[in-house]
């Protein structure tokens, strides 16, 4: 604004006191220079982009708390999520049965584990009982029933007495059951939540890493499957945040969660994504709520970044160019301040065309 205005007075000085022009014609040129000049479309080269980003993304299924965020968002090259039930569904599936004794089918025993665990609220109680019911096997009536919390349940279905509990000479999911004195164990997987396209698109433009409150070879054997090399087991709450913390030091951090135990995580991290399936405290502590489609969302949310940050520098290229170009003509008094005023309104539509574009 200094500038324009130097250059406004510098050219009526010149055009009155040197070229001895008239006083009206110096002062349109003056003023010609200064229309020309005026920055009404560097003043909306940002605003309605980012207004029509707002709705686009509504409409892809997420919401962000401010422009700023969705900004940056694309800009920041470090990725760190949680496994269980983010990147992991919760839900798990029975890889196999250990079984003593092959004359009892494998029907059979799914049958009176899934009837014992459907008076369990644990989720890995909750999985078995939907694998059953996937293979249409009917629950039992179970007596006598006792559960520990974190230690397993027992009780009797069928006048057998059934007793399940975590399997402790394996450190994964594992679960190890007797039934009248015969032992079997249940070797469970952990669904993913997420395709392996999904965080292979995102390793080709960031640096994803996988840190989780969960067993080590729980942690080791999905980031095996995602093809992930940089993943921490076993993290505390507090550990989760002081290792964004320490990420931070260097560059910024994206972090995505879902449970109360990520919420200072996703707090401290630059950016804190949540999905609509989180619980309530990760999603206030969050600034990006997914709210429809998944993690897989998060691809549309860097596209539309990008994209949006390119159309703003789109608008003010154009913005910037036309005052560049169109001063020096105005200060050789080839404008007059009518078609300096026609020519600014059609560089600000210019811009809210450009901006109106679909993203």
């Amino acid at each position: 604004v200094p500038v324009v205005l130097l250059i406004s007075f510098s050219t009526f000085a010149f055009k009155y006191l040197i070229q001895n022009v008239i006083l009206i014609d110096a002062l349109k040129n003056s003023i010609a220079v200064l229309v020309i000049a005026c920055p009404c479309a560097l003043g909306l080269a940002t605003p309605i982009v980012l207004f029509k980003t707002a709705t686009a993304s509504k409409i892809s299924g997420f919401l962000f708390k401010n422009f700023d965020i969705l900004q940056k968002f694309g800009d920041i090259d470090t990725m760190v999520f949680d496994k269980t039930g983010t990147l992991s569904s919760g839900v798990f599936q029975i890889r196999k049965i250990q079984m003593p004794d092959e004359t009892i089918p494998r029907s059979t025993i799914l049958q009176l584990i899934a009837s014992l665990e459907n008076y369990s609220q644990h989720p890995i109680a909750k999985s078995i009982v939907y694998q059953a019911e996937l293979e249409d096997l009917s629950l039992l009536p179970a007596s006598n029933i006792k559960e520990k919390l974190g230690v397993g349940i027992e009780g009797v279905v069928e006048k057998q007495h059934i007793k399940i509990e975590n399997n402790k000479e394996k450190n994964d999911s594992s679960l190890k059951v007797s039934i009248n004195d015969r032992i079997y164990f249940l070797d469970l997987e952990e669904e993913s939540s997420v395709s392996n396209d999904f965080l292979g698109e995102l390793k080709e433009e960031k640096r994803i890493i996988i840190l989780s409150g969960d067993k080590k070879v729980n942690v080791e054997r999905f980031a095996e499957k995602q093809n992930i090399k940089e993943f921490y087991s076993d993290k505390s709450p507090e550990e989760k945040l002081d290792f964004v913390k320490d990420i931070q030091k260097d560059g910024k951090v994206i972090f995505v969660g879902d449970g109360i135990n990520d919420s200072p995580s996703i707090k401290q991290a630059d950016v804190g994504v949540t999905t609509s399936s989180s619980s309530q405290i990760a999603q206030v502590s969050g600034d990006i709520l997914i709210h429809k489609g998944g993690l897989e969302t998060l691809s549309e949310i860097f596209n539309l970044s990008k994209k949006s940050k390119y159309r703003i520098y789109q608008n003010l290229f154009l913005a910037f160019v036309y005052n560049t170009m169109m001063i020096p003509i105005a200060v050789v008094g080839l404008i007059t301040p009518n078609l300096a005023a026609l020519a600014m309104a059609l560089s600000s539509i210019s811009v809210v065309i450009n901006s109106s574009r679909k993203l």
